[in-house]
């Protein structure tokens, strides 16, 4: 775990960017030193006070945070009185005295401030599903491991953009990862075995599976999506549903697509009458 930041730097290093950029060499920074501790107490080089730079203060303030407002497995998010009570009471860790300061003096702005964009901007909620990202380094060869990363990141990013909420999945071919949420982004199942067969989920019919896999079976990176309606079981609730299937794609990888995302939306009744009549 105490390696991502390394990694993160590195994969910056790796990128076809100028270096002497500003912005190139302060992501940098932010990538090698967000979890570096005022104390020094930190990693990954124990840097102390003054030697972290002021970027990487800051994400690292605007990181806790950001865990202590998330819901995880292991907890319940907290409100952002009682964050930002923490922080400052050096719960979580010690932190430049200024910044806290100025952190004192804002949380009434950016209170209001961060609960406009939760409201108005929903990518917001689909930026936390890269945390799941759809590849592991271990999985496909390193050379130019990280341009490939980028780009499928992105055009996850551009599909649940466009598909905003409604049901979404996410699968990852390789490790056998798959993610359902609802339109609320709660995650309705989460399982982790290639062995597992994903369409058991939904409780598919054994028609509309042999459907599916044989549209899946054509696709290519020419013809990347799949659209269908199946009868499915979700949340103890068994209807019509449209399901659409994106597929993701390496050049790293021959043998097929690497991943899935998706979504599934109930088919509206005056839709099912029209198909009827």
């Amino acid at each position: 775990m105490k390696t991502h930041s390394e990694i993160g730097a590195i994969l910056i290093q790796d990128m076809p960017f100028p270096k002497d950029k500003p912005l190139v060499h302060t992501a940098w920074e932010i990538c090698r030193w967000h979890h570096e501790r005022w104390d020094g107490k930190g990693y990954p080089d124990g840097l102390k006070g003054e030697e972290i730079p002021i970027s990487a203060q800051v994400v690292s303030i605007v990181d806790v945070y950001d865990a202590l407002t998330s819901e995880r497995c292991y907890k319940k998010a907290f409100d952002h009185d009682t964050a930002v009570k923490m922080i400052l009471e050096g719960q979580c860790g010690q932190f430049n005295p200024v910044l806290l300061k100025c952190l004192k003096e804002l949380r009434l702005q950016l209170s209001k401030m961060l609960t406009d964009k939760i409201d108005d901007d929903k990518q917001y909620y689909e930026a936390q599903r890269l945390s799941n990202e759809i590849l592991r380094e271990k999985s496909l060869p390193r050379k130019n491991y990280s341009q490939y990363a980028i780009k499928l990141m992105q055009e996850k990013i551009e599909f649940f953009k466009m598909n905003s909420g409604k049901n979404s999945i996410e699968y990852n071919a390789i490790s056998g990862q798959l993610t359902i949420m609802n339109e609320k982004k709660q995650i309705i199942c989460q399982r982790d075995d290639p062995k597992y067969d994903v369409f058991n989920i939904f409780e598919v019919s054994g028609e509309d599976i042999g459907h599916v896999r044989d549209l899946l079976a054509q696709a290519s990176e020419q013809n990347k999506e799949i659209s269908l309606q199946v009868m499915a079981k979700m949340e103890n609730k068994k209807q019509m549903y449209d399901l659409k299937l994106h597929t993701l794609w390496s050049p790293l990888k021959k043998d097929g697509f690497i991943g899935i995302v998706g979504y599934f939306d109930i088919v509206k009744e005056e839709n099912t009458t029209e198909q009827q009549g």
